[in-house]
């Protein structure tokens, strides 16, 4: 009786445990909902953390199934300007992988393609001049290698975190940074203001969106002539451009020997950039010499009408809104210039 008395007095409690613990719940829930509807109508959107971790799952796909596709290297300007779901359907429905990064070279990321023997697709490599051609060692070389030796020694454990994190940061406003309560007090106590909406944001793709309408663009013209002049390395000495285009050379030798190709792409720059890009790496003593050093096709922005007629806004970007037009008209010159490295590609 002792017993059942005891478990008889305990019933009553429990459930009004359990009743005052769903509508927490609730509440809860009901106030996340209006956070992330509140910062959605200030006009915050979703978008993911560009991670190394998220790099390295999307270089995986890279060599999965049959090791066919178009990977894209190169730096920001690939990734704002090239939309991928664009260019795969200019060419002719072929997967296609953003697999640059922001503020690099694309000639360490070129290494680890050639050096991978289940890749056998197309490469479109970028060539920003100051990146791509600028002596070694300098940040836009170590970043990218960073990043492939992470890719190397990833675990089956931080893919599924990854994956988890992605689909949860691409639907959520609530896990933006800017909205973090931390961020939000730190705004309110410097600026007397909550936050605002971030120009720029990055899909589960890696393809990053920025808008750049209402801004002040004198600023950010200044900082990008100030960066490329000097910033992203010195100019090299004929002895170090014939080694580094040797080694490029060699990369798409082993590309080419298993089926693979390359096309390599120099982007839209506009204003005092390609003032500085045309003075310091004059084309035909770099783009010219790369493509016959390698006998690879090449697309330069300056040489196609249609893709001339581009203007970065801030001088070393496309807006946002410009880049599927422009990903079209890049898909249907490759196809026309290049077919058969397009046919590397395909399925």
């Amino acid at each position: 009786m002792r017993s059942s008395t005891f478990s008889s007095s305990q019933t009553p409690t429990s459930g009004a445990l359990g009743r005052v613990g769903w509508v927490a719940l609730l509440v809860a829930g009901v106030l996340l909902a209006g956070a992330e509807w509140g910062w959605r109508r200030r006009g915050f959107q979703p978008g993911v953390k560009d991670t190394p971790e998220l790099w390295s799952l999307t270089r995986a796909q890279a060599s999965a199934e049959d090791g066919r596709g178009v990977v894209l290297l190169g730096s920001s300007r690939f990734q704002g300007g090239l939309v991928p779901e664009e260019l795969s359907k200019a060419l002719g429905g072929v997967r296609v992988l953003q697999l640059s990064i922001n503020g690099s070279s694309s000639l360490p990321l070129l290494e680890d393609v050639a050096d991978d023997e289940r890749f056998r697709g197309l490469v479109l490599c970028e060539v920003s001049p100051t990146l791509f051609f600028s002596v070694e060692p300098n940040e836009v070389r170590t970043r990218p290698a960073q990043y492939v030796a992470g890719y190397r020694h990833r675990t089956f454990l931080a893919d599924q975190e990854t994956v988890l994190r992605v689909a949860l940061q691409e639907r959520l406003v609530l896990l933006l940074s800017a909205v973090q309560p931390q961020n939000v007090l730190r705004e309110l106590l410097v600026h007397q203001r909550l936050p605002l909406p971030s120009i720029g944001r990055t899909l589960a793709t890696r393809q990053h969106l920025s808008d750049l309408r209402g801004m002040d663009l004198k600023p950010l013209r200044r900082m990008w002539a100030r960066r490329y002049q000097g910033a992203h390395g010195q100019t090299p000495t004929p002895a170090e451009l014939e080694a580094l285009l040797e080694r490029v050379s060699s990369h798409v030798a082993r590309l080419r020997a298993r089926g693979g190709d390359v096309v390599f792409v120099r982007m839209v720059s506009s204003g005092a950039v390609r003032r500085i890009e045309d003075e310091r790496y004059p084309r035909a003593a770099y783009w010219d010499r790369l493509l016959e050093r390698t006998g690879s096709q090449g697309v330069s922005f300056e040489e196609v009408p249609v893709l001339a007629r581009f203007e970065c806004p801030e001088d070393s970007h496309l807006d946002t809104r410009l880049a599927p037009e422009f990903t079209r008209l890049l898909g249907h010159e490759l196809r026309r210039r290049a077919p058969g490295a397009v046919a590397a590609g395909g399925p």
